[in-house]
């Protein structure tokens, strides 16, 4: 070269070229040797791939990712919120484990909520772990960072009082579905998706099996201690005794009372502001 120095060039497999240039020209050789033998084993990955973008690399993660719709939506909030603002023009390579501590560190003077971060934090984990499973870096910059603690609020329980004076104010179709929470600590979409073939009542047990959720039934739980058998007291079982006996044997046993539009799948946030709250 010009310069003084050496170059070395060598091509992969599928034509990509790639130069390096070295003050000797022992130093070029060796190069040049040490990637034609990496290339020729596969071990070797595009030196350049770590300079895309992240927005870039994120849109292939994201598009590949699989979960429920209502995760995507929150996903997305976070990531547009949180994640994006900063590291939307970076380039994958040039990122390190203290940028990611002083994203974090600028996230928490934003006044951003600690379950907010470590949200944001994980996917951002997730984006780099994937690029490394894909070669495109070889460590992940997510990796010992500190984030701001959440502070666990200790469970609160109705009193037999509280409870009850909420049963006397709902409508007698409700009455029974939330006695039911109140007594089994079923979640919303675990009572919303209960069907009637699921409750045993010769031996005074129900099956938690499928969830209602916002796309609709699941006959899987949210995870494998989800689906359990739960025991009934007798004065809720008799009470869902009332409720099911003209149900059919697979019907959902709560669903919508309107006149017009009764007997479809309750929602969550209808159900909450218009029964509930």
């Amino acid at each position: 070269m010009k310069s003084g120095k050496w170059q070395a060039t060598v091509r992969n497999r599928a034509g990509g070229r790639f130069s390096e240039s070295f003050p000797l020209k022992a130093q070029a050789r060796a190069w040049g040797i040490e990637l034609e033998t990496q290339f020729a084993r596969g071990g070797m990955r595009d030196p350049r791939a770590g300079e895309i973008a992240f927005r870039e690399w994120h849109d292939r993660w994201w598009n590949a990712r699989i979960v429920e719709p209502h995760t995507l939506r929150g996903d997305g909030s976070s990531i547009k919120n949180h994640v994006m603002p900063y590291w939307a023009d970076w380039e994958m390579w040039a990122i390190t484990r203290m940028d990611v501590q002083s994203w974090i560190r600028s996230l928490v003077e934003k006044g951003a909520g600690p379950a907010a971060i470590k949200r944001a934090y994980n996917l951002t984990s997730s984006i780099m772990r994937a690029a490394v499973d894909d070669d495109v870096i070889t460590v992940s910059p997510c990796r010992s960072i500190d984030l701001p603690p959440i502070a666990v609020k200790p469970p609160q329980w109705f009193t037999p009082d509280q409870a009850q004076s909420i049963l006397d104010g709902l409508a007698l179709a409700w009455r029974t579905m939330c006695l039911l929470g109140f007594y089994t600590g079923l979640r919303w979409g675990e009572l919303s998706g209960l069907h009637r073939h699921r409750i045993d009542t010769r031996r005074s047990r129900l099956f938690v099996v499928e969830v209602n959720t916002k796309s609709g039934i699941k006959e899987y739980p949210k995870s494998s201690k989800s689906r359990r058998e739960v025991p009934l007291p007798p004065h809720v079982l008799e009470a869902l005794e009332r409720q099911v006996h003209r149900l059919d044997r697979d019907a959902v046993v709560f669903t919508t009372i309107t006149k017009g539009r009764s007997g479809r799948l309750l929602a969550d946030s209808n159900w909450r502001r218009q029964t509930w709250e």
